[in-house]
């Protein structure tokens, strides 16, 4: 049984955010047969982070992380948690090492509360010149993600009203 227990530890470690205590303790011994008989604990305290998660980051973390802004989205969660600027695009990732030193609670948890879907009727590109709080001295590359103005309808109102939102 514990073989089986260290196994899936190490399997939640290459999937999640986590923290590990493992305890020992002796229960018995046998002098006669030198047998000794031990209880084996293990601890495991999970990220609470979910993908879509509003934080607030304080200013050392956001510093550490390229300096990216200090409101951000959960982009993804693996076994480092990745963060985006919804205003700029810029991304960043945060070690589990850097997250259990100072542990962030999310503003919003999209797991949690009650969130409205909504339709996306158009996307227009944001031009590089338009945008605000872009570092000049970022690397160029490839963009994998862009900031666009998007034009909404509620899921819900589709059919009954014409009210888009941008």
């Amino acid at each position: 049984e514990k073989n089986k227990a260290a196994r899936f530890i190490s399997f939640l470690e290459n999937v999640v955010p986590l923290k590990v205590k493992m305890s020992k303790k002796l229960i018995g011994t046998d002098d006669k047969n030198n047998v000794s008989n031990f209880k084996y604990t293990n601890y495991v305290e999970i990220c609470p982070l979910c993908k879509d998660d509003l934080l607030y980051l304080p200013a050392k973390t956001a510093r550490n992380l390229g300096n990216i802004a200090r409101c951000v989205l959960v982009k993804n969660i693996s076994n480092v948690i990745h963060v985006i600027d919804p205003l700029s695009g810029q991304t960043a990732s945060m070690t589990e090492e850097a997250y259990w030193r100072d542990p962030i609670r999310p503003i919003i948890t999209a797991a949690r509360s009650r969130l409205t879907r909504y339709v996306v009727l158009g996307k227009e590109p944001v031009p590089l010149d338009v945008r605000r709080n872009v570092s000049k001295r970022a690397p160029t590359r490839k963009r994998r993600n862009q900031l666009a103005h998007v034009t909404l309808a509620k899921e819900d109102d589709l059919g009954i009203n014409d009210v888009q939102l941008e």
